[in-house]
């Protein structure tokens, strides 16, 4: 018997308290929070898709686009968050399967011509998530 793919869904960010941040139309986990996988869906989470990273800059709160690359959730995974528009803006978003958590770590690299370390900051990591829809 060909056991069949499981059917999936893809949900963006919700709204949570305290943890995300609203921006045209999407919404942010900020750093250093610790994202159960339940807070998403009942159902097993197989992959998380980084979508967008908002970031201020001089009192200006704007977000840059990523290249939407799924990451399994499989394991341990230290999946590396930079963008091509702006290669300053770096992070990590931690997956941990076993604890069934993520987390965005913010870890911003400046240069001085762009930026000014004092005045620009990341602010969160909108994603999307790939959840097996039940039978």
């Amino acid at each position: 018997m060909i056991k069949s793919m499981p059917q999936t869904l893809t949900l963006p960010m919700p709204t949570i308290s305290e943890a995300t941040v609203p921006h045209k139309g999407l919404n942010f986990l900020r750093p250093e929070i610790v994202l159960d996988f339940i807070t998403i869906s009942p159902t097993p989470l197989l992959f998380v898709t980084p979508v967008a990273v908002l970031f201020s800059s001089l009192g200006v709160v704007d977000q840059v686009p990523m290249r939407r690359i799924p990451v399994a959730v499989s394991g341990r995974v230290i999946y590396p968050i930079c963008t091509m528009e702006l290669p300053e803006l770096r992070g990590k978003l931690i997956i941990n399967s076993a604890s069934r958590k993520l987390k965005f770590l913010e870890s911003q690299v400046v240069h001085p011509d762009k930026f000014a370390p004092s005045t620009s900051q990341v602010i969160g990591l909108a994603l999307e998530f790939t959840v097996q829809q039940p039978e």
